[in-house]
Order: structure tokens, then C-alpha cells, then sequence
């Protein structure tokens, strides 16, 4: 009867040793930590992900669209953004992080995101124009703000290497310019839209269509969009 307990001992310690491990229940800044710094990830594609990540991605992150992704066993996902902002097109953006379940992780506020800034192998990006806040403020949906006006497509993108594509829609685009940064992944230059394009200005659930003949009168449309978003949250 000893010899028939002592044979279990070590898968007893075992279960014992794993229980207490996912009682310690995580931080979301030790989450990331943790995941960031994981010896071994393995590589995944978007559909990879949880339901619930893939939902974020689409519907809560417009400006940006997933380029690689990373799963640390047990831990969660790193998932290498790129920015559709107007005026950062495939430029990388901030990573994001999601848990098991899918749930999006979120340092708290006064974190330096730099930290965030690393490959695969935990070496920081250097030299690349990334589009992450300034503030320091918690990354949370609370701010992201979604853009008072769309583009009317077709629209053409100039690439980093002086090529023109025509795309037809806003999934065509981002895959395109995945593609493209994939090819290039040294190239750290934005891709830029051809103008003139139209854009539809939304507002109070009406929609006003407008041509756009520089990146100047697109940058003067950013301004007054802010600034009406700006007024909504102070009303």
C-alpha cells in the first residue's frame, strides 16, 4: 500500500503544483511582461485567434490591421500591428496582447509603451516611425477614436518603392500593404494615398462627400474631426 502512494506522489505534486499556478492569477502588465519575454513563441495566423481577439481587431481597432502574431504556450498572444491611419500607412503600430481567452490585455496608465516596442527576439525596433500615443495615458478602447470620415473607394497607394496600386476596398488595402511590408520587412517609410480621393464626412448619422486634393486639406479634415470629437466628450 506505501509502494502504491509513493507511486503517485509525483503526479499528485504535479496536479497540486499546476492548481496553485493558475490560482496565482496574473496582472495584465505581468501578463505582457510575461508574454513578451517567453523564450518560446510560435508563430499564428489572425485566424488563428480567439473569436473575441478577432472581434477587437475588426471592430474596436479600425486604423490598425494585424501583420504577425505570436502565441507564448499558456500565457497569451503578442500580435504585431501596422497602422491604416491616413497619414501612417503601414507603418508599425503599437502591439497589442490578448490572454487565452481572447481578452484584451492593457498596461495601466504611466507605463512607458516603449517597452512594448520589441521583435520576436526582445531586441527594440530601431529606427522606425511608429504612430504609438505620446500621453503615457492607459491604452484602452476609451482612446481609440474612431475617424468622423471614410474613404471612398477605389483609391490608389503609393508604396515605399515609387509603385502604384489600385485597391477596391479597405480589406484589399490592408492586405496589399501587408504583403508589401512582408516582402520589405527592413522598409521603416509609410506608403501614402494618391490624391485626389474622396472622402464621406460623417456626422450626427448623416454622410456629406468631399474631394481631397493634398494630404493638407487631409490633415485640416483630421483637425476639425478631433475637434469634434473633443467637443462631444466635453458635452
Amino acid at each position: 500500500m506505501k509502494n502504491s502512494i509513493s507511486k503517485y506522489l509525483p503526479l499528485l505534486f504535479i496536479f497540486l503544483f499546476t492548481a496553485c499556478e493558475f490560482e496565482d492569477i496574473m496582472s495584465d502588465d505581468e501578463l505582457i511582461d510575461a508574454i513578451i519575454n517567453a523564450e518560446e513563441k510560435v508563430q499564428i495566423l489572425e485566424s488563428d485567434l480567439p473569436i473575441d481577439a478577432k472581434n477587437i481587431i475588426s471592430s474596436d481597432i479600425p486604423d490598425d490591421f494585424f501583420d504577425k502574431g505570436s502565441l507564448a504556450s499558456q500565457l497569451g498572444y503578442q500580435i504585431n500591428m501596422r497602422s491604416f491611419d491616413f497619414f501612417f500607412l503601414g507603418v508599425k503600430s503599437d502591439d497589442i496582447f490578448f490572454d487565452l481567452s481572447g481578452r484584451e490585455l492593457f498596461r495601466t496608465e504611466g507605463y512607458n509603451k516603449s517597452d512594448d516596442k520589441k521583435d520576436d527576439d526582445g531586441k527594440d525596433d530601431d529606427g522606425k516611425d511608429d504612430k504609438s500615443d505620446k500621453d503615457g495615458k492607459k491604452d484602452g478602447k476609451k482612446d481609440r477614436k474612431k475617424n468622423c470620415f471614410y474613404l471612398e473607394y477605389p483609391v490608389s497607394l503609393e508604396l515605399p518603392d515609387g509603385s502604384i496600386i489600385k485597391v477596391n476596398d479597405k480589406k484589399e488595402a490592408m492586405e496589399s500593404l501587408k504583403k508589401w511590408y512582408n516582402q520589405n520587412p527592413d522598409v521603416k517609410e509609410k506608403a501614402n494615398l494618391v490624391f485626389p480621393v474622396s472622402i464621406y464626412w460623417v456626422e450626427k448619422k448623416e454622410k456629406t462627400k468631399y474631394d481631397v486634393e493634398s494630404e493638407i486639406e487631409m490633415k485640416e479634415l483630421f483637425a476639425k474631426c478631433k475637434g469634434s470629437k473633443d467637443k462631444e466628450k466635453k458635452d
